[in-house]
């Protein structure tokens, strides 16, 4: 038999829980901004109906239901759709970070322009073709001074731009390892707050929005794999790593960068990679230029500064024609064209003479402190900046009055020394696609490779950001809240709970006829 006041109770009931329904709600559009914030919903259930088994059985038939309860509160979210945009989340880290450093390096190389690299390599070979027209002239010798100068302040401007990026990716590194590490404690401490708030059967809504939001900006810095155990607390692992097992946090360090995966730390040490693929490229073009093996032919009249052995059959003023391969002494006149193989740039200025009296020859005209030549280590040598008399341009000298003197008219060394710029150079394998070409060969192989990685970068960049912003608009559907669907739960549960309100004040007057009413006839 049913209660007395069972339409009170299941009244009494849907209030409840069309009440709570309304503050979720509440809670809901107030969060609607919330960034990481995941709708809530009341799930509701029947009640158990008044009748059980038991030994007897209520001759009334069929089984009354006794009104509505909740069973939880919980999020509306899809961890399919978590996971998967944390895996593109930390890879668009690390493209969004190289992309950066890729554009950063192409500012630095500055090509092609009219004041970068190559117009200064451009000038320098050019101050040589009009010191080859006039060798005497004072000028001319300026020019080329002033011409090698700013080649190798470009350099050294490259060098320290590369340096200054270095040490910025350096500095974020350390940086984004303290951020991870502070995401990693506030995740350590959310799941401990989980744990203990989910022991007793609830839902810990709130700071698993939180703790997600966390997820979501770590995968942003660093690779991030995570599982949930039994007590609701997330074990993570990160750059090969276990850097949290519920609450012990095993801190990242500056080391860590280079075992990373993905995410902007795994950015910052590609982006390392890539400063240095280009400053060794530079390096290999300065060092084969300045000291690399390169043959040459020197014209007829040729004095020879120093022992030297001949590439061909030579005639030599004096000695007839001597063999390919034999040593010829210094002071020799050659009287017919000579190959010869010298050390670069260097090693051909070496072989001219100065316009000093008496004559001077085997001066470099690159110098560097450590005997190594790289765009942080080369520099005109100060012996010819302060006299640029001391450029070797001449092939011959002759004696005047017991002193050796350079025939001012002869540019045979200058014009072999412009002739470089068509030389053909040996490169070092693996550090461009071109192993062998002249110097402006080399540099457009360069450049063109940079701007190929440039724009596969830049080009993996942005499909990972299309991707990535569309599992997030994804995530949102399921997860975001919706104005338009709240007000409409809105007014469904007012009008769900303004019933059950009125149907409790009918069975109060039903009550009240049956208590107050009854037995009273005729009063």
């Amino acid at each position: 038999m049913t209660s007395t006041f069972h339409g009170i109770e299941t009244s009494k009931r849907a209030l409840f829980v069309n009440t709570v329904s309304m503050q979720t709600l509440g809670h809901n559009i107030a969060n609607a901004n919330t960034e990481g914030y995941t709708r809530q919903r009341v799930n509701l259930t029947e009640a158990n109906p008044i009748w059980a088994m038991g030994m007897t059985k209520s001759a009334q038939p069929g089984q009354l239901g006794t009104g509505v309860e909740y069973t939880s509160i919980t999020r509306v979210r899809d961890t399919f759709l978590d996971t998967q945009f944390r895996r593109e989340n930390q890879m668009l880290g690390s493209w969004e970070v190289l992309n950066s450093s890729m554009t950063a390096i192409q500012n630095i190389i500055n090509e092609p322009s009219g004041n970068g690299l190559s117009a200064v390599m451009d000038d320098f070979w050019n101050s040589w073709e009009t010191l080859n027209r006039d060798p005497s002239l004072l000028s001319a010798r300026v020019a080329v001074a002033g011409a090698a100068s700013n080649l190798v302040d470009t350099l050294k401007h490259i060098s320290e731009s590369l340096n200054n990026l270095r040490n910025d990716i350096n500095t974020n590194i350390d940086k984004k390892v303290l951020e991870a590490n502070n995401i990693l404690d506030n995740i350590a401490r959310l799941n401990v707050l989980i744990r203990d708030n989910e022991s007793f059967g609830d839902h810990a809504n709130d700071y698993r929005d939180q703790r997600d939001l966390l997820l979501d900006q770590l995968s942003t810095i660093v690779d991030v794999q995570y599982t949930e155990d039994e007590n609701g607390m997330v074990n993570i692992t990160s750059a090969g790593v276990n850097v949290l097992t519920g609450d012990a946090v095993t801190p990242l360090t500056a080391a860590n960068a280079n075992t990373a995966t993905a995410g902007q730390l795994n950015g910052y040490v590609k982006s390392l990679q890539e400063t240095d693929l280009i400053r060794n490229q530079l390096n290999g073009l300065v060092s084969t230029l300045v000291t690399g093996d390169i043959k040459v032919t020197l014209s007829n009249g040729y004095v020879t500064s120093s022992d030297i052995v001949a590439l061909n059959d030579v005639t030599v003023d004096g000695m007839g024609t001597v063999a390919a391969g034999t040593v010829i002494p210094a002071g020799s006149k050659i009287t017919s064209s000579m190959d010869v193989m010298v050390k670069g740039f260097n090693g051909l200025h070496q072989l001219g003479y100065s316009l000093t009296k008496p004559s001077s020859t085997g001066i470099p005209f690159f110098v560097s402190d450590s005997g190594t030549f790289s765009i942080d280590d080369i520099k005109v040598n100060p012996d010819i900046l302060a006299d640029t008399n001391k450029i070797a341009a001449s092939s011959q000298y002759e004696v005047i009055n017991g002193v050796n003197t350079t025939i001012r008219g002869n540019s045979d060394i200058a014009n072999a020394i412009a002739g470089l710029r068509d030389a053909v150079f040996k490169f070092p394998d693996a550090l461009t696609s071109l192993t062998e070409g002249t110097t402006d060969d080399y540099f457009r192989a360069l450049t063109a490779d940079l701007g190929i990685r440039a724009s596969n970068t830049e080009r993996n960049y942005e499909n990972e950001q299309t991707m990535t912003d569309n599992l997030q608009i994804l995530r949102q559907s399921v997860s975001g809240v919706s104005m338009d669907e709240e007000l409409a739960d809105m007014i469904r549960f007012q009008q769900a709970y303004n019933a059950a309100a009125r149907n409790m004040t009918v069975v109060d007057e039903m009550l009240d006829r049956v208590i107050n009413s009854m037995g009273r006839v005729g009063l």
